[in-house]
């Protein structure tokens, strides 16, 4: 078989056509949803947010979060004050999968140690949203663990 000019443009193109119908395909695979469904609103809202990380920045004592192995609980110790309830809500939030997300609500009292279960939550790496309010004030705090 002789090889011209027609021959090898004709195998190019079907390479091409090839590579152009293997990565339409592949791409019809991959998950691109959003981090946030309602950015817009998070978006507007964001100063309070905002506030709410100035106000646990000017904590002297930050809330501290340990993952006992032996237990599967996530321990989260919250700054002692005697006068006012603690309660809020604490999100589980997988950065590689919205739908392995776990949130829990949670209320103190004047206790200042809340345990989260996680013998049921997968492996791998885990950031905990913390909004909480103590009295009037508000707060918020992330952690980044490893279960």
């Amino acid at each position: 078989m002789k090889f011209n000019w027609a021959t090898g443009l004709t195998i190019f193109f079907i390479l091409f056509v090839g590579t152009l119908i293997f990565i339409v395909y592949q791409s019809t695979k991959v998950h691109d949803s959003l981090v946030v469904e309602n950015y817009y609103e998070e978006d507007i809202n964001y100063q309070s947010h905002y506030d709410k990380k100035q106000n646990t920045s000017d904590l002297a004592v930050k809330v501290k979060v340990e993952y006992i192995i032996a237990s599967k609980d996530v321990v989260i110790i919250f700054p002692i004050d005697s006068i006012s309830t603690t309660s809020g809500q604490v999100l589980l939030y997988n950065p590689y999968s919205e739908y392995s997300d776990v949130k829990y609500d949670f209320n103190l009292g004047k206790e200042a140690v809340y345990k989260l279960k996680v013998d049921k939550i997968k492996p791998g790496r885990w950031k905990l949203k913390i909004d909480w309010k103590r009295g009037e004030k508000t707060y918020y705090q992330e952690e980044e663990i490893i279960i």
